[in-house]
């Protein structure tokens, strides 16, 4: 390939795969749909792999006692285990207008198809839809090489629509309609206003990705000067003036923190990342922050 030359789709497809990262896929809800593979709640349940030992309360059935602490420390513990647990994943990933800026569709491709080869690798079912104002792609959850390499190529395919705004509610309505009960994930910088009830799924546990430019999520220090910018969604010009980094930074990081409590409030674990994050530990780390 000559310098300056579009890579090929399948060049662009295998090296989308050689970025792939292993992520942990374990639920914090109970489901109660079955279906084939091997993660697991990590909410104490009735499974078999031991997690912790807790303090016996009025109600825990005698045969979870722990006699060795008992012995070792004179007080009653019982065991508690890994609730197992069975899902369809989705990943939803938002192609605005927005996510044209710096790296962030780039990102965005690199953590949905490391959220799928995760998935699909311990044998469970992982769908992908795109979507801005309308569903650009969809494909249900599936498992398999093939599967895998197709999910790869719609990412690599498709781009952010420029003028176009990501309507989570539509994208969330249509997944009612599409999906059993399982596990979802949103991919988006969230930067139209998103309400976090759109991504309310009954049935599905929901988690939320917030994909942003360093210089979005923080401004360095110092900066003078104006820069015209352009909305990439609604085609609007405006004049950013760079002497005020602080009061951005304040204000996106208010924005940042009350859109994360609304999240958890509706027990939607969500996590910020950006270019210069390792998003496997901070994925690995969501379920923590509920």
């Amino acid at each position: 390939m000559t310098d300056g030359a579009l890579p090929r789709p399948v060049d662009a497809v295998s090296e989308l795969l050689a970025r792939r990262r292993f992520v942990e896929l374990a639920a914090c809800k109970p489901v109660d749909d079955f279906l084939p593979g091997a993660w697991e709640s990590r909410r104490p349940g009735s499974g078999y792999e031991f997690d912790s030992l807790r303090e016996m309360a009025p109600g825990d059935p005698v045969k979870l006692i722990d006699w060795s602490a008992r012995a070792r420390t004179g007080k009653l513990y019982v065991r508690e285990f890994l609730s197992e647990s069975y899902f369809n994943l989705v990943v939803v990933c938002d192609l605005s207008g927005s996510m044209a800026c710096g790296r962030k569709a780039g990102l965005m491709a690199e953590i949905a198809i490391s959220l799928a080869w995760s998935a699909i690798s311990t044998g469970n079912p992982c769908g992908l839809l795109l979507f801005a104002e309308k569903p650009l792609f969809y494909h249900p959850p599936g498992a398999g090489r093939e599967h895998l390499l197709g999910l790869a190529s719609a990412l690599v395919r498709h781009r952010p629509e420029e003028g176009r705004e990501f309507a989570a509610g539509r994208a969330s309505a249509l997944l009612r309609t599409r999906i059993r009960p399982g596990m979802v994930f949103f991919i988006s910088d969230f930067l139209e206003e998103t309400r976090p009830a759109d991504l309310v799924l009954p049935g599905c546990e929901v988690k939320a990705i917030q994909v942003l430019e360093e210089s979005e999520k923080r401004l360095p220090r110092g900066l003078k000067g104006l820069v015209a910018c352009r909305d990439p969604e609604d085609g609007r010009e405006y004049l950013l003036d760079l002497e005020k980094w602080r009061d951005y930074n304040r204000q996106m990081a208010d924005y940042l923190e009350t859109f994360e409590e609304r999240l958890r409030h509706l027990e939607i674990a969500a996590t910020v990342i950006t270019p210069a994050d390792d998003f496997a530990d901070k994925i690995n780390r969501m379920d923590n922050r509920l």
